[in-house]
């Protein structure tokens, strides 16, 4: 025993918690009540068994908030997914958009040309008819 006062020392030092041991050294000296019909123990069962009600409502709601979190966790995951996919979506129209912009642009420059074409062959017909002396209706 005195090995363990002496390590307890040292703990105590090393630790900072002077007059710790005290407390062990005095717990030898304290009586133990082992009567079940003392007043002071019928209140700790009360208290126990409140405490203990209190303990089983607060891991029920513990499990309540971690399958909460969990169905939280999958319904982001989901969301995440669909949000994705329309990401992907987004991104194929606006290529369509670039190519049809590109294909619209195009047809832009060669409509001078085609409202041209009307004057173009009236201008044919008048040079076929004064060659040809045809009119041409």
């Amino acid at each position: 025993m005195p090995e363990a006062k002496r390590t307890n020392a040292r703990l105590a030092s090393d630790i900072g918690l002077d007059g710790f041991e005290q407390i062990f050294d005095n717990a030898d000296d304290m009586p133990v009540v082992s009567s079940s019909t003392s007043p002071g123990v019928l209140a700790n069962q009360d208290q126990t068994e409140k405490l203990l009600t209190r303990l089983t409502e607060l891991i029920a709601f513990s499990v309540d908030q971690r399958m909460e979190n969990a169905r939280m966790g999958e319904q982001l995951i989901e969301n995440q997914r669909q949000l994705i996919a329309t990401q992907q979506i987004l991104i194929r129209l606006m290529e369509k958009s670039i190519e049809l912009t590109k294909h619209i642009s195009a047809i832009e420059e060669k409509l001078p040309t085609i409202f041209e074409l009307p004057r173009l062959v009236h201008g044919l017909q008048d040079r076929l008819v004064q060659m040809e002396g045809i009119e041409v209706y």
